[in-house]
């Protein structure tokens, strides 16, 4: 079936399974309700991250090769060859091919006749014998192997990294790991989820799709030429060097004029060739993406639960835990007003600091007539004791809040008291038998 509404299949599966009316009955579940607290206020370790290749290439490089693969390819399948001699004096039962050259060779060496006979025949003991042999090793063709060398090289060292590089670094990572206290158990879960593309996959950057399979079929056809039965003889003889001598068969034919370009290419071409970034997302957990987890963690407690064989009922009459603020809930409470606001910058800030600035001027002056009070009731207290005999405090005592505590701080404070005058003494009698040894 064809995605018509340009989402997902797997973002359309996500709607689907967190829809409104699923979501709305859960709010009025009491165990999912009681649940969703606990993990709210339990132990959890949560990492994500996702990372994208981004690929890059410089298209002159590819575009160079292509030109120069017709050419390359007709000269290693047409080879140029030539004619090569070996003269070589060998006993007259060894000849195998008598040319007018022997003959000529035979007259101008006369030492080399055995027997004259008187009919004219001519009994020679050695002669020239004349080998002719087609031969592959001249300059051209060793020019020609050397470039498949050095073009080898070059697409497959681009290829390698544009291809099979920083598979380790991309794909997207999730770990969690929670300790829930349930009061009558423990539950630990832990999730581990990683996801990579595969790489060699051309699909994975629709502007670039065209490109990598030009660089594909280029790596196939460079690789299949150097693994031909031409190179493969081409390589028993010397390389060449650069710069190249242009010889009357590279400065006028055709074929070798592109592949002598190409080899200039090459040699002047000091780029990289391409370009591989790697992008990540924040790593930032969403307040959705909390309730995602946590669904996704009550779910699978339920699915057990109701597949184990002795399993007791939840009694989920326990007051609610309260939550405590961290950094990572602030965090997320502050990247959901940057995105969800219609503010500007500038103004989010101003407001976010003047708000902060006036509850924290709010609770200062909470505490401090919280603090009043208790002074207050600490001085009440201390009235009704002088009042009912319990100490010998005058008036003036009283208003000094110095000397006015809370019933048991009194027992507290004589306990230090004792403990200063304890170390007081033991120092002094240190300071006392350091004195008698000097002596």
């Amino acid at each position: 079936m064809e995605n018509t509404e340009g989402i997902g299949y797997v973002h359309e599966t996500y709607r689907k399974m967190n829809r409104e009316d699923v979501q709305e009955q859960l709010k009025d579940d009491k165990f999912y309700n009681y649940f969703y607290n606990l993990l709210e206020n339990a132990s959890n370790y949560c990492k994500f991250s996702n990372a994208k290749l981004v690929k890059s290439i410089d298209e002159e490089w590819v575009r160079e090769i292509e030109e120069a693969m017709p050419s390359l390819h007709y000269v290693i399948v047409h080879p140029r060859k030539f004619i090569e001699e070996e003269r070589e004096v060998v006993n007259v039962a060894m000849a195998r091919n008598i040319t007018t050259e022997s003959i000529r060779h035979l007259l101008q060496h006369s030492n080399l006749i055995d027997e004259y006979r008187e009919d004219g025949t001519v009994i020679p003991s050695r002669i020239l014998n004349v080998y002719k042999e087609e031969s592959i090793n001249i300059y051209e063709n060793r020019f020609i192997c050397t470039l498949m060398a050095e073009l080898q090289y070059f697409v497959n060292k681009r290829f390698n990294v544009i291809f099979e590089a920083s598979k380790d670094e991309v794909g997207t990572f999730f770990e969690m790991e929670s300790r829930v206290d349930n009061y009558t158990e423990v539950i630990e879960y832990n999730l581990s989820v990683k996801i990579q593309e595969k790489q060699t996959d051309v699909n994975n950057e629709e502007e670039n799709n065209n490109i990598f399979a030009r660089i594909i079929k280029i790596h196939q056809q460079v690789n299949m030429l150097a693994a031909t039965e031409f190179i493969g003889m081409m390589k028993r003889y010397p390389a060449v060097a650069h710069p190249i001598v242009k010889t009357n068969v590279i400065g006028k034919n055709k074929d070798y004029k592109a592949c002598h370009k190409l080899w200039n290419f090459i040699h002047s071409y000091h780029r990289v060739g391409y370009k591989v970034n790697i992008v990540k997302q924040e790593p930032t957990i969403s307040r959705q993406f909390e309730r995602d987890i946590y669904n996704t963690v009550i779910r699978d407690y339920a699915i057990l639960h109701n597949n184990m064989k002795f399993a007791n009922d939840i009694n989920i009459d326990h007051p609610q835990k309260e939550r405590e603020m961290d950094v990572k809930q602030i965090r997320q409470m502050l990247e959901e007003m940057v995105l969800k606001t219609s503010l500007s910058d500038a103004a989010l800030k101003k407001l976010v600091m003047k708000e902060l600035t006036d509850l924290q001027m709010k609770r200062k002056a909470e505490l401090a007539e919280l603090e009043r009070i208790n002074r207050q009731k600490r001085k009440e207290i201390r009235r009704n004791q002088i009042q009912q005999g319990e100490g010998e405090l005058t008036l003036e005592d009283v208003d000094n809040e110095k000397n006015i505590v809370m019933p048991g701080e009194e027992d507290k404070r004589g306990k230090a008291k004792a403990k200063r005058q304890s170390l007081r003494q033991r120092r002094q009698e240190r300071a006392a038998k350091r004195k008698m040894g000097g002596k």
